[in-house]
């Protein structure tokens, strides 16, 4: 599905991985209070850090009756379904797939995403042939470095060099190469989440991709069970170390910052309750920041965190799994992408199912026998959400017994559809680097950092001969007040899982060091 650059990269810097207690802490009675705003990836690790630290005084507020944020798994069907992120991207520098080495939990879904047919709107299968050229055209241009400047768009990038390549294929068909095209678009934004018209081709070069497989699916049990390893979750415990720290269905109106007392108050929707704590991580996504920055944060946010969120790109992918009664594909089947002829894609624009062009593809599902999982990504991603599911059941079979109209494809017994965009605790997906991004110089560093405040500070010491703590001198310091992770905080992981757990490790990290013996 996805053939992405192996750019070369550094490695990760030791010490961004879980690790033991650090050295002397000048905490005492549990440390400050601390309070994280999300319970997704990144506010989970964040908190578990801490603990695992001695920070004992944290909370979580989550706006959603779940832990996950963009990681939703639920039943459907045989068994399970991941609703947001599905893949363990990667192996080598991952810290997902690093964490769960040892445990069995992955395996490959290569398979799925690499046997694709390609289908054309009059029900043409591409020869193996032809579809291997195409895809090793694609292939060609990811084994080379990436070279445009910041006025090139990721799309025109790929798109100077996809038929560089093609044009010297007699055997291939321009029309068909056209098609191929626009449909390998949609599915390079539903992988690598860039919307990949305002990508910049720059910007994707600042992506690092984990070596190694990069589609492990997360056997019959979701992504999900990723983050009950981290929270160290149990049959009568399901959140683990994190038992009654979190606060479900409490979602944040402000947060004021700048006060006199060196604190933060955080104020919820949920009955006018507020939290005051030595120190705020917002880990909400970059969509919520997009909609809310201006009221979210009093003090407003400096220009240069409001530049770095306006400037930084955010997209929507939608899913839309369908259940039959039985399976009605062949055993080696795997799925297929949709080619729209011009005259096919023209006619659709002018019905009332244009969405469907949106739709690029079905593919199978790993331990879902009997389902097939379409994605969707660009303008009409919010439209498709806004439907019916019997509109939106409706105009998938119409799709799939266009381009499969050799097959008898009976009715699906059910059907669910993701709601990322629509939902306000979320308004979206995952980031990238846009055009816009480069316009205004903004980087994933101003995304990360913190808002900071100057107070006098009070450390405590451990004293050599006993256990008693000492008071060191009152000095003026400068405090994290307000901290930011979560995916989009990633300078080269952006977008991912990893990318998120890691930003969120980084954070405890900054306090580690803020309270740690210099």
């Amino acid at each position: 599905m996805c053939l992405f650059p192996l750019l070369r990269k550094k490695k990760r810097k030791k010490g961004s991985l879980p690790s033991g207690r650090s050295s002397i802490l000048y905490i005492q009675d549990g440390g400050p209070e601390i309070i994280i705003i999300g319970a997704g990836a990144a506010g989970l690790a964040c908190a578990m850090k801490l603990l695992n630290n001695g920070f004992t005084n944290v909370r979580i507020l989550e706006a959603e009756n779940r832990i996950g944020g963009r990681i939703l798994t639920i039943p459907f069907g045989n068994n399970v379904i991941d609703l947001g992120a599905q893949f363990c991207h990667g192996e080598e520098d991952n810290v997902v797939y690093e964490m769960l080495a040892d445990r069995d939990m992955l395996e490959t879904s290569a398979a799925v995403y690499n046997k694709y047919d390609c289908i054309r709107s009059n029900g043409e299968v591409l020869s193996e042939n032809v579809t291997e050229v195409l895809k090793l055209a694609i292939a060609t241009i990811f084994d080379r470095a990436i070279e445009a400047g910041p006025n090139k768009s990721f799309s025109e990038y790929l798109k100077d060099s996809f038929f560089e390549i093609v044009n010297k294929q007699e055997m291939i068909n321009t029309r068909i190469a056209e098609e191929f095209f626009e449909n390998f678009k949609k599915v390079e934004s539903s992988e690598t989440t860039f919307g990949i018209e305002e990508a910049s081709a720059k910007g994707v070069t600042e992506y690092w991709v984990c070596p190694g497989d990069y589609m492990l699916n997360f056997k019959n049990k979701g992504f999900v069970s990723f983050l009950r390893m981290l929270i160290e979750s149990s049959e009568d415990r399901f959140l683990g170390k994190l038992e009654s720290r979190i606060k479900f269905n409490c979602p944040v109106e402000h947060i004021e910052w700048d006060q006199p007392n060196g604190k933060a108050t955080v104020k919820c929707n949920n009955d006018n309750n507020s939290f005051e704590a030595d120190h705020v991580i917002v880990t909400v996504s970059l969509g919520v920041l997009k909609e809310r920055a201006d009221t979210f944060f009093v003090p407003a946010l400096p220009l240069q965190k409001r530049r770095a969120i306006v400037g930084w790109g955010y997209t929507s992918t939608c899913k839309i799994f369908l259940e039959f009664p039985q399976k009605f594909w062949p055993d080696d089947w795997t799925g297929f992408t949709t080619l729209w002829r011009k005259q096919d894609l023209e006619k659709l624009r002018r019905s009332k199912w244009a969405w469907l062009e949106e739709i690029f593809g079905f593919y199978c599902v790993n331990y879902q026998p009997r389902v097939l999982l379409g994605w969707i990504v660009g303008p009409y991603v919010l439209k498709i959400e806004s439907l019916t599911q019997d509109v939106v059941k409706m105009g998938c079979m119409k799709l799939l017994r266009r381009f499969l109209n050799s097959w008898l494809i009976p009715e699906p017994i059910s059907i669910c559809i993701t709601n990322w965009h629509s939902n306000p605790n979320f308004r979206g997906s995952y980031s990238f680097r846009s055009m816009l991004t480069e316009e205004l110089g903004v980087t994933a560093e101003q995304m990360a950092a913190p808002l900071v405040v100057v107070v006098d500070n009070q450390k405590f010491q451990i004293d050599s001969d006993s256990d008693t703590m000492s008071k060191r001198s009152t000095t003026a310091s400068i405090k994290p007040i307000v901290q930011f992770a979560g995916e989009a905080t990633s300078c080269h992981y952006f977008s991912t899982v990893h990318g998120a757990v890691e930003s969120g490790f980084r954070e405890a990290d900054r306090l580690l060091q803020y309270y740690s013996h210099e």
